[in-house]
């Protein structure tokens, strides 16, 4: 894909991506005074009390975060994290006119939860980010390396949550906050591994070269041969392994049993993939870039 095309899809991903995490918030978490954390739970606490728009917010917010944050990663970072802060804040004022769902609290937590989730998700599958806890998240990690950023986060958005809760008086929106954030996390979650997963293939066979050049001339996937050991036998030998995606599995199979009748076959679920064959991973901090072209 040229890079034309890869900016142009970036773009349309990163849009359509908050245009759904605007619908999510303004539809159905803000108007129950649910969040999903982040600032829009900020955004949402600072509407309610004292009638302040989202939009303005969360510009305002990611401003500061991005000022304070912006040292610490990449260009290309920088600009996807800019473009996913003007998008947001646009469509959070877009959609604050559409007619909002308020009564049914379940209802809401679900809905909002899943359209957060997919948002988010298209967003993040393009290494996109709309800003805010991330930014917070990455600050904070600076002083505290020991912690993993995904810890910080968690701990950041149940903190803003919980806050949220004592702030409007009422357990039910603490809970129905933390039912929201978990059903975007799984929905973000699959919306990023969707069409990455692949099948890791392990075969113990004595017909291992055959197999082997099999798969790789007919199939053009990589086979890796690991020594083993069987420890009741004491025999050694050697395990193929391989990695496919699941519409392959069954050619392998057949290809397999095909050689060798009696292959001993184990087959685990690969949930994401980075490399060739799979899906390429862009670099996101600064530092790892720094890393790879010191190697070169």
């Amino acid at each position: 894909m040229s890079k034309t095309k890869s900016y142009v899809r970036d773009v349309i991903f990163m849009a359509l991506g908050t245009f759904v995490l605007a619908l999510g918030v303004n539809l159905f978490l803000s108007p129950n005074k649910l969040s999903s954390g982040g600032i829009t739970t900020v955004g949402t606490i600072l509407y309610h009390m004292f009638n302040i728009r989202m939009s303005l917010t969360n510009l305002c917010l990611n401003a500061v975060l991005f000022i304070m944050g912006f040292k610490y990663l990449g260009k290309y970072a920088l600009i996807k994290t800019a473009q996913g802060i003007a998008f947001y804040s646009l469509f959070l004022e877009l959609t604050s006119y559409f007619p909002a769902f308020s009564g049914d609290m379940t209802i809401a937590s679900v809905a909002g939860g899943v359209f957060v989730g997919l948002g988010v998700g298209l967003i993040i599958r393009i290494d996109g980010s709309t800003g805010g806890s991330d930014f917070a998240a990455l600050i904070i990690k600076r002083f505290i390396p020991h912690v993993p950023v995904a810890t910080i986060l968690l701990v950041l958005d149940s903190a803003i949550i919980a806050v949220s809760g004592i702030i409007f008086k009422s357990v039910t929106v603490t809970i129905y906050s933390i039912i929201a954030m978990y059903i975007s996390s799984k929905v973000a979650d699959g919306i990023v591994t969707i069409g990455d997963t692949a099948k890791s293939v392990q075969i113990f066979s004595q017909k291992v070269d055959e197999i082997s050049l099999q798969i790789l001339n007919e199939l053009d996937r990589g086979v890796t041969g690991i020594h083993c050991k069987g420890m009741y036998s004491q025999s050694e030998g050697m395990m193929l392994l391989c990695l496919v995606t699941p519409k392959e599995l069954p050619s392998v199979l057949s290809m397999v049993k095909g050689i060798d009748p009696a292959a001993f076959i184990v087959i685990q679920d690969a949930k994401e993939v980075l490399g060739e064959g799979f899906k390429e991973k862009n670099p996101y901090d600064k530092k790892e870039k720094s890393k790879k072209k010191k190697g070169k």
